[in-house]
């Protein structure tokens, strides 16, 4: 996952980071489509990327990234991992169904 930052301007106008556009391998002239996924996060995506081919990216890009943090806690057995994501899925079934 590459993350990078870059500021707002006057007129909302953002420049996108060299090290992202790389990544998106985009072209001038090409659409590009920015997706709120959560309050304060967003995601963005060439608009002729398939939508199944985004959720797979994201969720790859969330599983490794939850790995290298619960590494960073100590947590190594898979079963405390699952009893986590257990957790995690109850709190977002409950967030999206009340």
């Amino acid at each position: 996952m590459v993350m990078a930052s870059s500021k707002v301007r006057t007129r909302g106008q953002v420049t996108l980071p060299r090290e992202i556009l790389k990544g998106l391998r985009a072209k001038e002239g090409e659409e590009l489509t920015w997706f709120q996924i959560a309050d304060g996060v967003v995601m963005l995506s060439k608009t002729s990327t398939r939508r199944e081919r985004i959720a797979e990216n994201l969720l790859t890009s969330l599983v490794v990234e939850v790995g290298k943090s619960a590494e960073k806690k100590g947590i190594r057995q898979e079963e405390d991992l699952d009893t986590i994501v257990a957790s995690l899925r109850k709190r977002s079934f409950g967030a999206r169904h009340g």
